[in-house]
């Protein structure tokens, strides 16, 4: 995959509508159109044009990789929503082993249910802290933020432990996670928001779906990595049981993977024509770009 960037957005801008330049034989002449216009003047059929090019634009390759690189994203968020449900179960063999009677090897409920809300309390902030500076500075200058606060505090949550006074693992855990849940809530309508300004009329629609679609892949990878990690520890955890203490940090830590891979391609991701036009209402800059 290619990344992302201004002169790749130009040479492929027939297909993603994001210029009035065209490929082929015809693309100077339309570059002159644009620049007569504009230097005229002509702000409003520039600005019907450039979004009628973006509207109509046939459905290419920076299409798919516009969905892919928002769905990576979604698919971390999930999967890290996921797991921890799975790592809390895992935990409580790990920090009540000693208990008596029914608590034994269970996180207790109150525990259980502050670090699983922590991230959807974050949730509530990151999107509208995200969706705000979106709106303010640009999709291009915030897309990549989120997903750097998801990766450290993915990485974060699965080196947690205990304090030598004061904060349990547990506590250490709720704050990385509530962290962790401002980052994906940043992720979701800013991702959404990029795709769906990048999509043409057409396959709008399709495109805000397969982004979203990612969730339950993201959900599913969860489960199948717990049960990969937990079949490579058996031996040791049937030695030792708190040698699970490393499985709940694996599953949790692994989440920082597709994130990884998605970073730079958001971090070099040009800004949205569509934002350049109606928010920025720079139209010289959107039929030049």
């Amino acid at each position: 995959m290619s990344s992302f960037s201004d002169h790749s957005a130009k040479d492929a801008v027939h297909t993603h509508g994001l210029s009035g330049y065209a490929t082929g034989p015809q693309g100077n002449a339309h570059d002159v159109t644009y620049t007569k216009e504009v230097s005229s003047d002509n702000v409003l059929a520039v600005r019907q044009r450039a979004l009628a090019e973006i509207d109509n634009a046939k459905f290419g390759w920076f299409h798919v990789k516009a969905c892919l690189v928002a769905g990576v994203g979604f698919f971390t968020d999930s999967y890290d929503i996921f797991a921890i449900n799975l790592c809390s179960l895992i935990m409580g063999y790990v920090y009540y082993a000693n208990e008596k009677g029914d608590a034994k090897n269970t996180t207790p409920t109150n525990i259980d249910m502050w670090i699983k809300g922590a991230t959807q309390l974050g949730c509530i902030f990151g999107q509208f802290i995200f969706g705000y500076l979106s709106d303010r500075l640009g999709r291009k200058r915030i897309y990549g933020v989120e997903l750097i606060i998801i990766i450290v505090c993915t990485l974060g949550g699965s080196f947690a432990g205990n304090t030598a006074r004061g904060l349990s693992v547990y506590w250490i855990l709720f704050i990385w996670r509530f962290v962790l849940g401002i980052g994906i809530g940043g992720d979701y309508p800013v991702s959404a928001i990029i795709t769906s300004e990048f999509a043409t009329t057409k396959n709008r629609g399709a495109m805000i779906a397969a982004v979203f679609a990612m969730q339950g892949f993201g959900i599913v990878a969860a489960a199948i990595v717990a049960i990969i990690v937990l079949a490579a520890f058996k031996g040791a955890v049937d030695g030792d049981q708190q040698t699970l203490d490393y499985v709940w940090r694996i599953i949790m830590g692994l989440g920082v993977v597709p994130g990884i891979v998605a970073l730079y391609f958001r971090l070099t991701i040009p800004e949205t024509p569509r934002y350049t036009l109606d928010i920025e209402q720079n139209v010289h800059q959107a039929a030049r770009d």
